[in-house]
């Protein structure tokens, strides 16, 4: 019997995706990507855009068992904050990955055995996320897949959708649902359903639904394996609802201009965000093992916005020395109390920063802002884009 690829090497190394071998690679340049991970019964971490850093992953301590900032488990470590788990696997030069956002897949021995799969541009990789270098735009997915006599078949596989980004309320959207074998080839997804902004479809033999939305907003659009359909993997997308020219959605109000250097808004984080990964909190205090090592925030670009660039500052004081945190050599170094030095995380709305070690003790002031087509920078919003934290 033909056994996968990915199969062959997990059952020689605790049967994992994350395992596969392959040379050691070096570690590529920062790039923008976006990371999502499907649970067995619910998504664990919506599609998250973070831009890849060159520092290195290592999750236990041990500098030698170390991965690539710039491959797909260095995108997973931003993604999730750190929120993942598993051993060194020192024959395949890999990390085992085990758990995810708190569930846990290890391929135990039964009839039925998962493991993390995965998938990299709606195909199934062909090395460990240790190894898989990223490219501008990637698109990286973690689900759990199966192997053995139990598992549900056929093999269930992720699913696509496609909409229009922007509609018009109450006209009919057409909607596109297909699913992906492992070699990123698709077929019509017959079937499955489709759900958001209070209305749900089917689609039909095509993987083809029509649905309609009564007012506007945006909507996160959620296609799923239907009742007599085969087994798929989840997926989502979000669509802008306006009520004609009204301003929302790009769309322009009659005889109203939009101001194309509109600025952005800088949101910290959100409640989302805190009860997930953390986010930095401003006036709080951290004991030194919980201090934070992920910068990350979200910039919100209004209609007819622009976004050139995020910056951000970190400062420390300890005593009476002030010292500012220096984004190209990744260190602190003292400066003058009171200056503030931006350096950028790139042009994303949605950023994440990892700091190559632990804070030490003392007093941090993070600042955020974004730039504009028109080199405007946001104002510093107290508890917003200004955090005040202490670290004990």
């Amino acid at each position: 019997m033909y056994v996968p690829l990915r199969m062959s090497l997990a059952l020689c190394a605790t049967l994992l995706v994350s395992l596969f071998a392959a040379p050691t690679v070096f570690a590529g340049t920062p790039e923008n990507v976006t990371v999502r991970v499907e649970g067995l019964t619910e998504t664990k971490l919506l599609p998250t855009s973070v831009t890849t850093t060159t520092t290195p992953v290592v999750k236990d301590e041990i500098g030698a068992d170390s991965c690539p900032g710039t491959s797909a488990l260095g995108a997973l470590q931003l993604s999730t904050a750190g929120n993942w788990s598993g051993p060194w696997e020192a024959k395949e030069n890999q990390y085992a990955i085990y758990t995810i956002e708190g569930e846990t897949h290890e391929f135990e021995s039964s009839n039925a055995n998962y493991y993390w799969s995965f998938w990299l541009d709606n195909k199934e990789a062909t090395v460990g996320a240790c190894d898989a270098e990223l490219q501008a735009g990637d698109q990286v997915l973690f689900f759990p897949a199966c192997y053995g006599a139990a598992c549900p078949t056929p093999e269930p596989t992720p699913l696509g959708i496609q909409a229009s980004a922007t509609a018009n309320a109450g006209e009919p959207v057409n909607i596109t649902v297909v699913q992906y074998n492992t070699k990123g080839e698709v077929t019509p997804a017959v079937g499955a359903n489709v759900g958001g902004g209070g209305t749900s479809a089917v689609t039909d033999s095509q993987g083809h639904a029509t649905m309609k939305f009564a007012g506007d907003g945006t909507y996160t659009l959620r296609a799923s394996s239907g009742f007599q359909a085969p087994p798929a993997i989840r997926t989502e997308t979000t669509i802008c609802v306006h009520e004609d020219n009204d301003g929302t959605c790009g769309t322009t109000v009659p005889g109203i201009s939009v101001v194309p250097k509109s600025l952005p808004q800088i949101v910290n984080s959100t409640p989302a965000d805190v009860a997930r990964v953390g986010a930095v909190k401003s006036g709080h205090h951290y004991a030194r093992r919980n201090g934070p090592r992920i910068l990350r925030g979200l910039v919100q670009v209004p209609a007819g916005g622009t976004l050139r660039d995020v910056r951000i500052s970190l400062q420390r004081h300890s005593g009476k020395r002030c010292l500012a945190f220096n984004g190209a050599t990744e260190r602190f170094a003292r400066d003058r109390c009171g200056t503030t030095h931006f350096f950028s995380v790139g042009g994303s709305e949605s950023f994440s920063y990892l700091l190559p070690a632990a804070l030490p003790k003392g007093r941090y002031v993070y600042d955020i802002e974004a730039i504009n087509d028109a080199g405007q920078p946001t104002k510093l919003v107290a508890g917003v884009s200004h955090v005040v934290f202490y670290v004990k």
